[in-house]
C-alpha cells in the first residue's frame, strides 16, 4: 500500500487535494482528504470519498468503441485505437472538403477541470477553423455582472470568513457545494458570528442559518436595492469609504427611492419589515461577509443580480474590514497565459462562434454549414443541455458523425457512432485552479490508465498526427506546458521548486489585490458603470420587470447533495443515498392539485413532460417546485432528464443558461 496525493477535478469551488491509497496492484482502495492542504484541511464531500468505486466501476468504458446499432440504442462493438483514430481522420477530411472548418464542433464540458485535459482539444479544432463556443451553462452571466462592478475575478479571501461577524449566503447551498468556506466560517460562528441565507427554498445550508430569508426566485436585484434605500436612508454607509473607493454614488442615490421597502416586498415577497432588519443589520455589523452563489444568475436577470448584490460592500466598506467583505471567484489568483496551449493563431481565420447554451438548436437549425462532425468531452449533453428534446433529436440525426470520448457509457455516448475511453484525473498529468480558493496545485497521475484509456491530451495529439499537423503545441512534453501556463513561475525559483514538489501554492498575493483599489476602468468599485452603457446595459443596478412564461410553478433545478451534474451517475452507493427523482412541492401546491406524498406525478410546459416522485415539503414555498440534481436516463421511470423541461433562452449577459427561470405546471398520474 502507498498513498499518493491528487486532486479533485470536478467543477466545485473547493478544488480539494486528495490522498489516494493505491494496493500493490495498482488500484486505489480509498480517499481521504488532504490534512496538509491549507484550504481542505483533511476534509472530503460524501461524493469523492466514493471516488475509488468511481474509477473502478464495473461500468467503466476501457476500448475504443463503434456504433453497431441505431443511434441511441447503446450498441456498440470494440475496435483498436488505430481503427477509431483513422476512421476519425478520414470522416473529418471529407466533411471539410465538402463544406469547410466550420463544419465541425466540440462541446467541452465541465466533467474534468484540470487546465491542461479540459482544453487539450482547443489547438486541434483551432488548426482545422471549426466552429467555437461561447458562454456556458454555468456561470458566465455572473462573470460579467460581478466584473462589471468589482473587476476581474477578484473579491475577498475566502478564508478570512472566519473572521466575520455576519455571513450572508446569497444563493448558494454551501453545505452541499462550497463546505470548506462553510468549515471556516463556523470558527466565526464559535465567537458569536450570525449566518443569514437568502434563497428560494430552504436548503442543507438554510437549515443551519440563523435566519433563513426566502425569495421569489429571479427578484434578487430588487432586494438587494431595497437594502440599499435602507441603508442610504437610515445613514449606515461609510462616506469617506465612498468617496475614496466607488464610484458613482450621486447617481447610485437617486435611483433608491424607487426602491422603498414596501415596493421591493411586493416584488421579492419578503416582508417589508424584513428588508428593513436585514439592511440594519449590514449595515450595523462591524466586518459583514457575502458569499454569493452562481445559481441566481441562471436566469433572464441573473448578470444584473449578481452586479447589484455585489454593489453593497461598496456601502459599508466591507472589503478594507478584516472579515467583511465579498466573494464570488478567485479566478485573479492566478494570472496565466492560455494562449500557449490553446494556440488561437493556429486559426486560418476568425471562425464561427456559436451559443454552447443553445445547443440543440446549433445541432438542428444553425445554418450553413451544418454541423456534421461533433466531438464530446467532459460532458453529458445529451441529458445537462436545456431543451432536452431539441438536443436528442439533434443527435438522432444520420448525417451526423459524433465522437464521444468519455469514462461512462452515458447518455451522450449512446448517441455517439465512436466512443472513445477516457482517463480519470487519478490516471493523468494535470494542474488545477480553483474559482473558490487561491491556491495552485499539480496532479500526477497515481495509477496507471485502465484497459486502454487515454486523456484528452493524448487523444487529441494522437489525432494531430493523423491529420498531419506537427505543431509543437501537440507534441511538447506537458510538464514544460504547464511550466509555461503560469508565467510567475519562471520567474521565482522558490515556487516553481514547490509547484514541481506537489506542494499547493499561491501566485498572487491575494490580501493585497483590493488594497488600493478595484480593476475596474475607474480603479473603483463602481455603482456606475461606463462600460456597461456602451456595451449596452444600464449603466446602473436595477430589477428589470420580465414576462413570464406558462406554468404556474416556477421551476428550480439545484445541485445534489451526493451527485454533481451527472459525474457521478455510475456509483450505485451515491445513487441510492440520494434516493430517487422527486420534485419538491408546497403541500399547499399539491392539495390544490390532488396529489398526496409519495406518488408519481408530471411536470410538463411547452417543451415536454418529465415523471418524478412527488416530495411534500414546507422546505419549498407556494409557487416553487425543486428537483434536485441531474439522473441518468436509465435511473428515472420515464427515460426522460429534467432539462426536457428548461429554455435555451439566454441570459441578460454573458450567453449564460436560464436552468433556474423556467416554468412547469403538474399533474397526477392515475
Amino acid at each position: 500500500m502507498k498513498q499518493l496525493k491528487t486532486v479533485c477535478p470536478h467543477d466545485c469551488p473547493d478544488t480539494c487535494s486528495i490522498v489516494a491509497t493505491v494496493d500493490d496492484q495498482g488500484n486505489v482502495t480509498s480517499t481521504k482528504g488532504d490534512p496538509e492542504h491549507p484550504f481542505t484541511r483533511g476534509a472530503l464531500c460524501s461524493k469523492v470519498l466514493r471516488y475509488a468505486e468511481r474509477i473502478h466501476s464495473p461500468e467503466r468504458l476501457l476500448y475504443p468503441m463503434r456504433r453497431s446499432g441505431p443511434k441511441g440504442s447503446g450498441s456498440f462493438e470494440r475496435i483498436s485505437w488505430e481503427q477509431a483514430l483513422d476512421e476519425i481522420a478520414d470522416r473529418l477530411k471529407q466533411a471539410i472538403a465538402k463544406h469547410g472548418g466550420e463544419t465541425v464542433y466540440c462541446l467541452s464540458g465541465s466533467g474534468n477541470m484540470g487546465l491542461i485535459q479540459k482544453n487539450a482539444h482547443v489547438p486541434f479544432f483551432h488548426k482545422i477553423g471549426a466552429s467555437r463556443s461561447r458562454g456556458d451553462l454555468c456561470s458566465p452571466a455572473a462573470d460579467e455582472g460581478w466584473n462589471y462592478t468589482i473587476g476581474d475575478m477578484v473579491g475577498s479571501r475566502p478564508e478570512s470568513v472566519a473572521d466575520t461577524d455576519l455571513l450572508i449566503v446569497w444563493g448558494m447551498n454551501m453545505a452541499s457545494s462550497n463546505m470548506h468556506m462553510l468549515a471556516f466560517f463556523k470558527q466565526a460562528k464559535k465567537n458569536g458570528a450570525k449566518m443569514i441565507v437568502i434563497d428560494p427554498y430552504k436548503n442543507r445550508t438554510a437549515k443551519q442559518a440563523d435566519w433563513y430569508i426566502p425569495i421569489r426566485p429571479g427578484t434578487d436585484a430588487a432586494l438587494a436595492l431595497g437594502m440599499m434605500n435602507v441603508l442610504v436612508g437610515e445613514g449606515l454607509i461609510d462616506r469617506p469609504y465612498i468617496e475614496k473607493y466607488t464610484h458613482g454614488f450621486d447617481k447610485l442615490q437617486q435611483i433608491l427611492p424607487d426602491y422603498a421597502p414596501e415596493r421591493v416586498s411586493s416584488v421579492t415577497g419578503v416582508p417589508a419589515e424584513d428588508i428593513r432588519c436585514l439592511a440594519r443589520l449590514y449595515g450595523q455589523a462591524s466586518a459583514p461577509f457575502i458569499r454569493l452563489g452562481i445559481g441566481l444568475s441562471r436566469s433572464r436577470r441573473g448578470g444584473m443580480s449578481v452586479r447589484t448584490i455585489a454593489c453593497l460592500p461598496g456601502l459599508v466598506g466591507a472589503f478594507h474590514k478584516p472579515g467583511g467583505g465579498a466573494l464570488m471567484f478567485t479566478g485573479k489568483a492566478f494570472p496565466r497565459n492560455m494562449e500557449v496551449l490553446t494556440r488561437p493563431d493556429l486559426m486560418p481565420r476568425e471562425t464561427r462562434i456559436l451559443d454552447l447554451v443553445r445547443f440543440g438548436h446549433n445541432l438542428l437549425h444553425v445554418g450553413e454549414p451544418p454541423i456534421t462532425c461533433l466531438f464530446v468531452s467532459g460532458g453529458n449533453p445529451a441529458i445537462s443541455c436545456p431543451d432536452n428534446n431539441l438536443v436528442r433529436q439533434g443527435l438522432l440525426r444520420d448525417d451526423l458523425f459524433t465522437v464521444v470520448h468519455e469514462q461512462f457509457m452515458t447518455d451522450t455516448a449512446r448517441y455517439a457512432d465512436l466512443v472513445l475511453p477516457a482517463t480519470t484525473s487519478f490516471e493523468n498529468f494535470d494542474v488545477y485552479k480553483s474559482y473558490g480558493h487561491t491556491y495552485l496545485q499539480k496532479a500526477e497521475p497515481v495509477i496507471a490508465p485502465l484497459g486502454e484509456a487515454r486523456s484528452n491530451r493524448d487523444f487529441y495529439n494522437a489525432l494531430a498526427e493523423k491529420m498531419g499537423f506537427d505543431d509543437e503545441v501537440f507534441t511538447r512534453p506537458i510538464e514544460e506546458l504547464a511550466l509555461d501556463l503560469f508565467p510567475s513561475l519562471k520567474q521565482d525559483e522558490a515556487k516553481r521548486a514547490a509547484f514541481l514538489s506537489g506542494k499547493a501554492i499561491e501566485l498572487t498575493d491575494w490580501d493585497d489585490l483590493l488594497s488600493g483599489g478595484f480593476p475596474t476602468p475607474s480603479g473603483k468599485l463602481e455603482f456606475y458603470s461606463e462600460r456597461m452603457a456602451e456595451d449596452g446595459y444600464p449603466p446602473l443596478p436595477a430589477y428589470l420587470e420580465l414576462p413570464e412564461e406558462e406554468g404556474d410553478l416556477h421551476l428550480l433545478t439545484p445541485p445534489a447533495h451526493f451527485t454533481l451534474n451527472t459525474s457521478f451517475g455510475a456509483v450505485a452507493k451515491l445513487r441510492e443515498q440520494e434516493g430517487r427523482p422527486t420534485l419538491k412541492i408546497n403541500p399547499a401546491s399539491a392539495k390544490e392539485r390532488g396529489i398526496e406524498a409519495d406518488e408519481w406525478i408530471e411536470a410538463y410546459n411547452e417543451r415536454g413532460a418529465v415523471r418524478f416522485w412527488a416530495q411534500l415539503t414546507d422546505d419549498v414555498p407556494p409557487g416553487v417546485a425543486v428537483a434536485e440534481g441531474v439522473w441518468w436516463t436509465k435511473h428515472t421511470p420515464d427515460s426522460r432528464s429534467v432539462n426536457v423541461l428548461t429554455s435555451d433562452r439566454l441570459t441578460d449577459m454573458g450567453w449564460g443558461s436560464t436552468l433556474h427561470d423556467n416554468r412547469v405546471s403538474i399533474r397526477k398520474l392515475t
